[in-house]
């Protein structure tokens, strides 16, 4: 039995997250099901990160054990081969057999991104989150990097989460602009359920003037899920990378 790592990128518009749900479509299970008719058994594939409905993924990483004569290459092709257009390996090779895409991982980024104008963008909304109003960036910027750190983020996590503690360390979480777009850019050794969508949901509300950044800390420290911002929607929410 071989071990493998793939690389993918998807888009998860139509897909209601990452982890397997019986009689609805996700990624994971789109994913055992191209590699099950591959290696004629059933296949169980470990995400890097179980990303939630409509999130999407640049740099998703997976892991699996298969008895297959293919090497990376020609898996590569055959999967995608298998897969559908909004599902893509991008990269595929064999790995050491304790590799595990979820456990082995040190750090994962994540980017939400913002279209900053008086109008909305068809081609832009599935990507993105459309906020017309002003914001200030130098206190969004602020408040970013309150996060930076080890804290508990029990305030900033969904009321439906299952990790066994909210303490998690922020390696890096900044903003940046390119034209019309903000990115909001988070690293971190793990992430909360809803997590990023709530920080970048209680930034937003210090850009419009409703919060100060020096909230940020306050709310950190009250652990209180009511203290903090709204969860915004999945669109504009990518994982960009996994890191090992």
């Amino acid at each position: 039995m071989r071990r493998f790592k793939l690389v993918l990128e998807y888009e998860g518009t139509a897909y209601h997250g990452w982890q397997v749900q019986p009689g609805l479509p996700t990624i994971q299970g789109i994913l055992q099901e191209a590699l099950a008719r591959l290696a004629g058994t059933p296949v169980q594939v470990t995400g890097a990160g179980r990303t939630d409905a409509g999130v999407h993924a640049l740099g998703q990483v997976a892991s699996f054990a298969a008895d297959l004569t293919l090497d990376p290459s020609t898996l590569r092709r055959a999967l995608n081969a298998n897969l559908p257009p909004d599902i893509v390996a991008c990269r595929v090779e064999e790995a050491p057999p304790e590799f595990d895409a979820r456990r082995s991982a040190c750090s994962k980024t994540y980017r939400y991104t913002l279209l900053r104008r008086d109008y909305p963008s068809a081609w832009l909304a599935r990507h993105s989150l459309h906020v017309p109003w002003p914001l200030e960036a130098g206190a969004m910027a602020e408040a970013a990097r309150a996060v930076i750190g080890t804290h508990d983020f029990s305030a900033f996590r969904a009321g439906t989460c299952t990790a066994r503690t909210p303490v998690r360390t922020v390696l890096d979480a900044s903003w940046r602009t390119a034209g019309d777009l903000w990115h909001f850019e988070i690293t971190g050794n793990a992430f909360l359920q809803h997590m990023v969508r709530i920080l970048v949901g209680t930034f937003l509300e210090v850009g419009r003037g409703k919060r100060a950044p020096a909230e940020i800390a306050e709310i950190l420290a009250s652990r209180d899920r009511r203290r903090a911002g709204k969860t915004i929607p999945p669109q504009g929410l990518c994982l960009v990378q996994v890191y090992y």
